[in-house]
Formats: C-alpha cells, structure tokens, sequence
C-alpha cells in the first residue's frame, strides 16, 4: 500500500451500525463538492459472525486489508465475501461508491443514481477510504506502510479497480476482479462506433445537479433510451428463493444510463484495450458462458446475461504481466451470487488464489 495520510480524511464521520446488520459498520465519507460515499467494514466475531483465525497456515491474507468496488447499479451485500476474507486473517471492506446504495437519497430529486463522468473521480473517495483503513492498521512501532492491499472489484467496479491499480503502481499486494466490465459487451467495434454518437448528446441549459466534479454539474437531456429487463433480478431469485438484496438499492431495471457516464466507461475500455501495467498478481473470475434471450429462461440462473465472458477473457490479458482467469460453470454475472456450488468453486479458485500470492513466506 503505497503511503497516504495516517489519519481519516476531512468530514470523514465515526462508525456507524450497518444495513447488514452485527458484523458490519459503516462510515460516511465527505467528498469533494458535496458529494459523499460509505465505507463498511467487517467486524469479525460481532454478534454472531466469523472470528479471524489465528495467523498462521490458515491465515493466507494475514496482514492484508481487503477494498472491495461493487458494479453498476448495486452496492455491496456480500457479507460472504467479507467472511470469507476475515477468516483468512484480511481485515475486509468495501465502498458504497458517490451516487450509489447506501449513498442514495430518494428526496433529492437533483441526484443522478451511479453518475460519473470520469472513473478517475473514484480516486476521492478510494483515497478516503484508505487513508481509513492505513490508520486502523498501521504499526505504530514500527511507522510500517500499514496492510497490503487487495483491491477487489464487480463489474463497473472491476473497470475501475484495474484502471486505479495501472495509475498507483506499488499499491496494490493483489487484484481480484469478479467479471470485471472490461469491454463492451456488444464488441469493440460497436463501442467505436457508439462513441461519437454519445458525444452528440448536449447539455440543457440550466439544468444544474450535485455532482462532485464541474463536468458532471451540468445535467445531459436525460437518461438514454436504454431499457434493462429484470432478468438479472428473476435469476438471483430461481437461485436463492428470492433476491439476497434491497431492490430500493439495487432496482430490478436498473438505473437510468446517461451518455456522459457511458462516455466514461468507454475511455475506460480504450486504456484496457491499449494494455495496462498492473505490477501485482491479477485473478479474473468469470462465467463460463454468456448468455443472451429475448424472453426470461431458466438456464439465465447459470450464465452471464450481462456481460461477454469471452471479451472479458480476450481484455483479460491486457492488464498486466501475471493474470490468472478462472471461467465457473454454473456461475451468474456476479459469480458470487451464483448457485450455491458455482460459488462454492468460486471461493475455492480465490482461496488458491490467496494461498500462491497472498500468504506470507515461511519463516517471515
């Protein structure tokens, strides 16, 4: 972790219980113009949840902290995916991005859900949320550089962990993306082809929102004409019974898209294509297939019907000079709302994972 400040940032409020429940706290982080994020953390071992281990052969993240990005449209839920960090001796956390779940204000007509019109904005309250997590851990007899970081991302957040790993090299101890949006899911072809188009849609004068950056202060003509079924939402629940989530947060049809943010997405997916330098070990977990129907189908519970694993897999090995790519049968676009034995395998492939590049060398 490369230094930041040892203390929390400005505005940076005190823990705070989470939606989650015992084993989660959550802190709210002020950011730049207005904007705001929040930061959750696992407490191993309050009321009732997973105690770390004690360190040692079981403790393959031993020393690390965790920093997991969710995707589009969603927040971060996975109390499994903190446990099975905690009990792997990492202290765990993830970030609820500006504009995004327990961020989201329904009386605030002026706030634009998922809104960004440069992933690099997310520095602010990646930086914030560090600068948290280095005071919690840092050795304050040695004045050490505080815990490796593992920087895990979903989706979108995939995107923009890659792209915050190539910008800070030496940060990070290790990558771990879940189907992380690396191309467009409708070729790089389309995507060249869609991008002028987006820079078509101006401004309306006058329109004034609360966005964090002056670029994103301006309002477009609304959302684009992009409409997203709720197949996503019908597959978590032939999987689980019903959907592990808050649909106020994470909705069914997802949120509006706006040209300005796809615009950002896009500029995203060029650095990828023109190659990143990640200097850490990279695991990149997938489906092992894709999946497109016009209509609702079982078989949308056992595949990727967001994203083109293949482009995934093709960008994969752009991102730097060690990436490990794992393709799960069975798995859902986020593999760890899969089907219980496809996250089974998932865990399992992350376990290796951790246990080839995380755990600490004999004898250290």
């Amino acid at each position: 972790m490369t230094p930041h400040a040892d203390t929390p940032p400005p505005g940076a409020e005190g823990w705070q219980p989470d939606i989650l429940g015992a084993g989660f706290e959550q802190r709210r982080l002020a950011l730049p113009g207005g904007a705001r994020a929040t930061l959750v953390r696992a407490v191993p071992g309050a009321g009732g949840s997973p105690a770390s281990p004690a360190a040692g052969a079981q403790a393959p993240a031993a020393g690390c902290a965790v920093l997991h990005l969710h995707g589009w449209s969603d927040y971060f839920y996975h109390a499994h995916l903190a446990d099975f960090w905690t009990a792997r001796g990492a202290a765990f956390y993830a970030l609820d991005l500006r504009d995004y779940g327990r961020n989201l204000d329904p009386t605030d007509r002026s706030q634009r859900p998922g809104y960004i019109a440069n992933l690099a904005d997310y520095d602010e309250e990646i930086a914030a949320a560090l600068a948290i997590i280095r005071s919690e851990h840092r050795d304050a007899d040695t004045a050490g550089p505080g815990p490796r970081l593992v920087l895990s991302g979903h989706s979108t957040g995939g995107l923009t962990a890659a792209l915050w790993a190539h910008r800070h090299p030496g940060a990070t101890a290790a990558l771990v993306l879940n189907a992380p949006w690396l191309e467009f899911q409708y070729t790089s072809a389309a995507r060249k082809l869609l991008g002028p188009l987006l820079g078509t849609r101006r401004p309306a004068a006058g329109r004034a929102w609360s966005g964090s950056t002056a670029a994103g202060r301006t309002a477009a003509r609304g959302p684009l004409p992009v409409r997203m079924p709720n197949y996503y939402t019908l597959a978590a629940s032939q999987n689980h019974g019903a959907p592990p989530y808050d649909l106020a947060l994470k909705p069914p049809q997802s949120f509006p898209v706006h040209a300005a943010w796809l615009r950002a997405v896009f500029a995203g997916h060029r650095q990828v294509e023109r190659g990143l330098d990640i200097d850490a070990p990279v695991l990149v977990q997938t489906s092992a297939r894709s999946l497109r129907r016009l209509r609702y189908d079982a078989a949308m519970g056992s595949a990727d019907i967001i994203l083109d694993v293949e482009a995934i897999a093709r960008r994969a090995v752009s991102l730097g000079p060690l990436v490990t790519i794992e393709r799960i049968p069975g798995a859902v676009h986020d593999v760890f709302l899969s089907a219980p034995a496809a996250v089974e395998r998932a865990f399992a492939g992350l376990d290796r994972f951790a246990r080839g590049y995380l755990a600490p060398a004999s004898g250290a």
